[in-house]
């Protein structure tokens, strides 16, 4: 019987218990979890372009020449300059001459009828015929006044300090009445149009905040709002233009055609704050690590918002316990775990020549 005894206990099989198969430990990086709340941020590229709203279309109201142009684009003009010089056509001198002529005998017509009234010799609606004959001459000849028909050249000057942003004219050019000869800009009235990406358009819309930074001097910031998000996609860049107006005061130093990077501000997001390498994914989907009791537990957990380095996550994370933030992936679900902290301190009061757990 005692020999049976021990061949019994030499079978029995050293199954290890679960201190055995959890002796391993894992060093690893922590933090407290921290709850904040982050902006969503959406980043857009575009270019900076003469504000419509500030726009003036210098048209000549007549038909006539463009006989000089003084003035090319992107030139800075100033209140009174000289822009360009342009002659009056010669149908439209003689309809000024005319309507002068018209005047001119309307009025000897008035005086002579007036003289025949007193006389007897003519009627009352005589002079109120003559008289009408007379304001209409006179209020034509006013018409041809107003745009400039009487002159034979005229120079057209700035009518205020601007940027030359067009010009849709050269010399020798004829023009019809209505004519644009050229586009000024109020200085520093700028618009920017930003191209977002059709998926993200329905994200923007008016009246959200935008960061405008140039792309070659990202030190300096100026602050805007979406005026308006376009309909369309624009079919040269393919994306959907946002427009960016300044606040304040015309902003100094953006200058047209300058291109610039947009950070608009989409919304806010509330959650845990992490570092983007404490997540990992799997396909049961995203995960964390927080510790208790020196040992690893895993938390599923949702992204909320990714930005830039860090994550905000939610799901049943308890506040109390730290998150792994480094050498999470060689961690699995109940692994016995060290802190680096901790094992940097017992690794210092170690006599020399200790080996160290692993």
């Amino acid at each position: 019987m005692p020999v049976l005894a021990a061949l019994a206990v030499a079978a029995t099989p050293a199954w290890p218990d679960d201190s055995a198969r959890h002796a391993a430990t894992v060093l690893v990086k922590t933090a407290p979890l921290s709850k904040k709340t982050l902006p969503v941020l959406l980043t857009a590229y575009g270019t900076v372009q003469p504000d419509s709203g500030n726009t003036v279309h210098m048209v000549v109201p007549r038909a006539g020449q463009v006989t000089k142009l003084v003035v090319s684009p992107g030139q800075e003009v100033r209140r009174g300059q000289q822009l360009f010089e342009f002659a009056t056509g010669a149908a439209t001198l003689l309809g000024y001459q005319q309507a002068a002529s018209t005047v001119k005998f309307a009025t000897a017509d008035l005086a002579r009828t007036r003289e025949l009234f007193k006389e007897r010799l003519a009627t009352n609606a005589q002079v109120a015929t003559a008289e009408k004959a007379l304001s209409d001459a006179q209020d034509a000849l006013k018409a041809q006044e107003r745009v400039g028909a009487g002159r034979s050249v005229q120079w057209i000057v700035s009518p205020g300090d601007a940027i030359v942003t067009e010009v849709n004219a050269k010399v020798g050019d004829r023009l019809d009445q209505g004519g644009t000869v050229l586009q000024l800009t109020e200085r520093g009235a700028v618009q920017i149009m930003l191209g977002i990406e059709p998926e993200q358009a329905d994200k923007v819309h008016a009246g959200m905040p935008v960061a405008i930074t140039s792309v070659f001097d990202p030190s300096r910031t100026i602050a805007g709002k979406i005026d308006g998000v376009h309909g369309m996609i624009d079919p040269q860049t393919r994306l959907v233009d946002a427009v960016v107006r300044m606040e304040g005061k015309p902003a100094a130093g953006l200058l047209p055609n300058m291109r610039v990077q947009g950070v608009i501000t989409t919304g806010e997001v509330s959650g845990w704050v992490v570092p983007r390498q404490a997540v990992l994914t799997d396909d049961q989907g995203a995960y964390v690590y927080q510790i208790k009791d020196g040992v690893a537990q895993r938390v599923g957990v949702k992204t909320l918002l990714d930005s830039d380095d860090v994550y905000v996550i939610d799901g049943p994370l308890d506040p109390k316990l730290a998150l792994v933030t480094l050498g999470n992936y060689e961690l699995s679900d109940g692994q016995a775990v060290r802190e680096a902290a901790a094992a940097g301190a017992a690794a210092a009061a170690a006599p020399a020549g200790a080996a160290k757990v692993n």
